[in-house]
């Protein structure tokens, strides 16, 4: 018979079994709090998960301009082959 684990939630630190944490480690009433403290800083627009998000979002802008760039400069050997031809 296989013995249950037990541990500590990283929010609260009341002791679960393991299969009752999130996959972080917290436990359901912890994650929930979690959550909508994450849900209050992106709807205010301000705090560390809504910066998180912000510079995510820019990162992202800026690759996609760069593909776009990148995209328009590049020659392929079909296109250069039919310039020496014609």
């Amino acid at each position: 018979m296989k013995r249950e684990v037990k541990k500590k939630c990283r929010g609260c630190g009341r002791i679960f079994l393991k299969k009752d944490l999130n996959r972080k480690g917290y436990c359901r009433e912890c994650a929930e709090k979690r959550l909508i403290n994450v849900l209050r800083s992106m709807m205010m627009k301000r705090g560390y998960w809504y910066e998180k998000w912000k510079k995510g979002m820019l990162l992202w802008a800026k690759k996609l301009e760069h593909e776009k760039h990148k995209k328009k400069r590049r020659k392929t050997a079909e296109s250069r082959s039919k310039r020496k031809k014609g």
